[in-house]
């Protein structure tokens, strides 16, 4: 009444069944890694927020930090900002990650800053490779 399988049908089910599992374990692997990414962009995400909500001084805590009234830039305040030292400001700022701060007009245009001790600058943050204002690293002196 019931006949003994042969070996092809047994070997085939071992194959498929490594397959599906070997699918599983690539599916949970790709998952775990789109989760990290997705964290760290919600992480930038929250400091940027950050960075920028105590650059204003209608939600910023710390008045020396603030350089923005009502919408417009105080010169002297974004002077001293630029001016500053990063790792203070990094600090004051509590951001764990680099960043640079600059500035455009509705053109497009990068507005530099006349700064008391580092000379003429187009930003301010990490001299850092990866952050570059018009080809120059970020606080970099302009000539």
């Amino acid at each position: 009444m019931f006949k003994k399988r042969g070996q092809g049908q047994s070997w085939s089910l071992d194959i498929i069944l490594a397959l599906v599992v070997f699918v599983l374990i690539v599916g949970i692997f790709y998952t775990l890694l789109s989760q990290n990414k997705s964290g760290q962009a919600k992480d930038l995400s929250l400091e940027s927020n950050t960075i920028v909500s105590n650059l204003d001084s209608n939600t910023g805590l710390n008045t020396n930090l603030t350089v923005m009234d009502n919408g417009a830039v105080n010169q002297d305040k974004i002077q001293t900002l630029y001016g500053s030292d990063y790792n203070t400001i990094k600090q004051q700022l509590g951001i764990r990650g680099d960043f640079c701060i600059y500035m455009i007009d509705q053109y497009g245009n990068i507005i530099t800053v006349q700064t008391n001790n580092k000379g003429t600058v187009a930003g301010f943050g990490s001299g850092n490779s990866n952050f570059t204002v018009n080809g120059q690293p970020c606080g970099a002196t302009l000539s």
